[in-house]
């Protein structure tokens, strides 16, 4: 793969810093219609230097492999969503490039949409995940009590800090491709099979990700996609850049989910059966469907032990615009109903929430999730501190005697706590294709300098953090001795997608590792010294573990009031308490776990985002609302010491705080609150 205009092309930090001489601009011409046959494609007269691209001039292939999906480079003959790209328009003046889609015209024979997720028949059906153990009918059939309960979670919008976009130029016989992205091999895998070239043909080098929520694990294929053709086709560097409305209304969100539960207790309050459907809207084409709804049926029962269980979980396909991750691959909404759930058996039990949870814990030897676990669930360890800390017990007490003897019932009690409990579930095998492993590369250099190369940003500053000071342990340097290199497929191997907490999990115990092998060459052979590491398939013989063996543990607290004058929710406190194998960097750790409490906050009440009718428009982007820094409340978080390796903890504050919040606002207006965010009863329905 050649250019005429082969160019050296240096690094940027963000999408919107890329060098703009002698570049074009990419401007999109999507979809008007949520379903239907395209008819026609008018484009208006474009001067030299301008031009258009369809599905008919993609060089290579025109689908694009999504983990599990097929999705378009660009429709050709039908549209699955409103706002899905149809055609490219490329040139080197922006303002002119938006006054041609201005005047472009698609027009589709428009079919019905259907945005419905609660019941669907087969062919809307695209994955299910399920979990079975005991005869559930019979249980539930001799249960003392059955407690039911329908859960939702509303779709979330990932609100990047930059607005998703992909540009492209030509480095010599290389393509160079500029994308935020957490998987950078499989954007450079998506571009090579969209210009029908090798993948050694294709670099790409990621920007600044800044909190991506997992809400860029493929759609940057995409957009990468559509840069590297306008490249291609235009033999110039070219720039696709989002605006924000665009990001808002067309790229993937979090995929609203409805989980009904029948719970069956005995005599004691002990659960004895469990039955839960769970249905989730993946829009259109629906990639991370099968990982999506695996994850949820096994994170749908939480930390809790229970001999009869029956969970599907399914995904399906709508025509929204594709939905899918958003933190944790479909367990932060399970987490929720699991925990809301929780809070309805012990109110059934007639038992404190605390007693009820202890009660009711898996303990060494439990097969709810199949394989026998390997050591208890540790809710004592960590509610113990937890309600030391956030004076749970006296305050929940008070706040009863307030809802118990108000004068007037229909005046809410006003104030409220809760709690919440549950697993950030392992990376397990996610991101891994054929042979392909998670790998990093560590060199010590003549003058003691440390470089780690691996394909995915560590994700924050405390990841960073954690990286160097467990590489420069290892060696008996000091931090500022070890540099993590820019990320990039042509000087890194491939570290898997950077999900899951996979940062300072896999990734961090990869770069032990080879800092270990460092230390054991490191007098024996000449400097400098390379050592690569990967990560071990695990063998098929090995015997089954249970996906909470390797999970880490935390429990959330949250106090809140309702304003007497308008009555809306005003939280007053914070805890959270976790127990997630060895903390490399405390602080680090805790900073992370604060920020992402104080955003979890925003999505239980100010991030409302109504699909039920159809895609979100530019009204609803005037009204969401994002939590404000000013507005968060006091927020303490403690670590219990553990010797255990480093467990991911980036999923726990999305997964505990909206529980502990709904089952706080649940006392406080003495009222079941079984939707997030807010309001959002009918979301996505």
């Amino acid at each position: 793969m050649k250019s005429s205009r082969a160019s050296s092309i240096p690094a940027i930090a963000r999408l919107s810093d890329f060098p703009l001489a002698d570049a074009v601009y990419v401007g999109t011409v999507r979809s008007p219609a949520s379903r239907g046959r395209i008819t026609s494609i008018s484009l208006p007269h474009l001067p030299r230097d301008y031009r258009s691209i369809t599905a008919d001039d993609i060089p290579g292939s025109s689908l694009m492999v999504a983990h599990g999906a097929s999705v378009p480079v660009l429709a050709s003959g039908r549209v699955s969503y409103r706002g899905e790209p149809v055609a490219l328009i490329v040139g080197p003046d922006r303002r002119k490039v938006a006054e041609a889609l201005a005047l472009t015209k698609v027009r589709v024979e428009e079919e019905e949409a259907d945005f419905s997720f609660e019941a669907c028949g087969s062919r809307r059906l695209v994955a299910t995940g399920r979990l079975d153990s005991g005869d559930v009918d019979k249980a539930m059939a001799t249960a003392a009590r059955v407690v039911e309960g329908d859960y939702r979670v509303g779709p979330q919008d990932h609100y990047y800090s930059e607005p998703q976009g992909s540009a492209a130029a030509f480095d010599y016989d290389k393509l160079v491709v500029f994308s935020s992205t957490q998987w950078p091999y499989r954007v450079r895998a998506a571009v090579a099979e969209a210009l029908g070239v090798k993948k050694e043909e294709v670099i790409v080098r990621p920007t600044l990700l800044g909190s991506h929520l997992d809400g860029k694990l493929w759609y940057p294929s995409l957009l990468a996609c559509h840069a590297a053709v306008a490249a291609f086709l235009s033999s110039r560097p070219a720039l696709l850049l989002l605006s924000r409305a665009e990001d808002f209304l067309y790229t993937t969100k979090r995929a609203p989910m409805l989980a009904s539960y029948r719970a069956g207790l005995d005599e004691a309050g002990r659960l004895v059966a469990l039955d839960s459907r769970i249905m989730i809207n993946t829009g259109a084409y629906a990639p991370f469907a099968e990982d999506i709804v695996r994850r949820a049926a096994r994170a749908a029962v939480g930390g809790y032990a229970c001999p009869d269980v029956r969970v599907v979980a399914r995904a399906v396909r709508t025509d929204l615009p594709p939905m899918g991750a958003f933190v944790g691959l479909g367990t932060g909404p399970a987490t929720f109903a699991a925990e809301r759930l929780a809070e309805d058996c012990a109110a059934a039990a007639e038992v404190d929430p605390d007693r009820w949870r202890a009660e009711n814990v898996a303990e060494k030897g439990d097969r709810t999730l199949g394989p026998p676990l390997r050591r208890s669930v540790p809710f004592d360890a960590v509610a113990d501190r937890l309600l030391a800390i956030s004076d749970y017990g006296r305050k929940r007490s008070s706040f009863e005697l307030i809802r118990k003897r108000r004068p007037d019932p229909s005046i809410p009690a006003g104030y409220g706590i809760g709690l919440a409990f549950g697993p950030q579930l392992p990376a397990t095998a996610f991101g891994r294709d054929g042979a392909s492993v998670p790998s990093v590369e560590a060199t010590l250099s003549k003058d003691s300098i440390l470089t780690i190369r691996a394909s995915v940003y560590p994700g924050s500053r405390s990841a960073a953090e954690i990286w160097k000071e467990s590489a420069a342990a290892a060696l008996g340097l000091q931090a500022k001795a070890v540099r993590i290199l820019a990320p990039s497929t042509d000087t890194a191997p491939d570290s898997g997608p950077g999900s899951l907490s996979r940062n300072v999990t896999v990734v961090t115990r990869l770069v032990q590792s080879a800092c270990e092998g460092l230390a054991a060459k490191r007098f024996r052979e000449a400097l400098p010294i390379t050592v690569r590491k990967a990560q071990r398939a695990r063998s098929s013989r090995a015997a089954p573990e249970s996906p909470l063996d390797d999970a880490s543990w935390g429990g959330a607290v949250v106090e809140l009031e309702l304003d007497p004058v308008i009555g809306t929710p005003v939280v007053r406190g914070v805890w959270i308490v976790v127990k997630a194998g060895r903390i490399l960097s405390r602080k680090a750790a805790a900073a992370t776990i604060e920020h992402d409490a104080a955003a979890a906050l925003g999505l239980c009440v100010g991030e409302r985002l109504d699909l039920s009718g159809g895609p979100a428009d530019l009204e609803d982007l005037r009204r969401y609302r994002l939590p404000r820094i000013k507005d968060a409340p006091a927020i303490v978080v403690e670590f219990i010491d553990d010797d255990a390796p480093p467990c991911g903890i980036g999923e726990l504050s999305y997964a505990l705080v909206p529980p502990a919040f709904a089952n706080a606002l649940s006392q406080a207006l003495d009222a079941r609150s079984n939707s997030m965010p807010l309001g959002g009863a009918s979301e996505g329905r």
